[in-house]
């Protein structure tokens, strides 16, 4: 294996951002667009129901949700049918349902932005293991960001020598056509690198490796 470095960035891999994986922060606030989108179905489904409910189902403040649908009525995408009746009977106007329309298809061009976006972190991620001399990886973290892990490794000519995760549950069942097993079987499968394959408890994950690993294997995030 070629040693591009010195030992101490080789067992390492790159400096983790403590604000958790790739620098993100742990808590992401909802863009309006997708909220919009959720409120009126919401309307949709229960057309009486009050501000508290709504705000309790979309997961954020009432004050947030009074100032949406403010927005909306003035926009004439919802009407107040009655406002001496309480809690309000809100109806999604046919402008409204042509902006919902829209703003599906806002959401599902941003996603599938996110999930481009995605594979050309994990593919750069991959290269970067491969020409550093890695040849057998361990995924740690069984979940959807490890399934496109896995499509990507074989192209880039690096062996996945197994999945493993912290979550009892996961254990034992089959991804990407591995067994997902414990963290203490990492060393057993002998490999040369360690990647973390969640974009959540990165660096929970990366202390805890370093207490366990032997000196020799790399810990990388994605």
């Amino acid at each position: 294996m070629s040693n591009n470095g010195s030992p101490a960035e080789l067992s390492r891999g790159p400096p983790f951002d403590r604000r958790g994986a790739g620098g993100l922060k742990r808590v992401q606030q909802r863009p309006d667009g997708e909220l919009r989108e959720l409120l009126i179905v919401e309307l949709r489904r229960s057309s009486n129901i009050s501000q508290r409910t709504l705000a309790r189902r979309l997961g954020v403040a009432v004050g947030t949700v009074n100032r949406l649908l403010s927005n909306m009525v003035d926009a004439g995408y919802v009407q107040v049918s009655n406002r001496g009746v309480r809690p309000f009977a809100y109806t999604v106007t046919a402008d409204g349902q042509r902006y919902e329309r829209r703003l599906v298809l806002e959401h599902y061009s941003s996603v599938l932005g996110s999930l481009r976006r995605l594979e050309q972190r994990i593919r750069a991620r991959l290269g970067e293991l491969k020409s550093r001399g890695v040849e057998r990886v361990v995924f740690y973290g069984a979940g959807d960001v490890m399934e496109a892990t896995y499509r990507v490794a074989s192209s880039v000519g690096l062996q996945v020598a197994g999945v493993v995760d912290d979550d009892p549950t996961k254990q034992g069942t089959r991804k990407g056509g591995l067994v997902v097993g414990p963290p203490s079987a990492i060393n057993e499968l002998e490999p040369d690198a360690v990647l973390i394959t969640t974009l959540r408890h990165a660096e929970e994950i990366q202390l805890k490796m370093d207490l366990c690993l032997r000196s020799s294997v790399k810990v990388w995030e994605l």
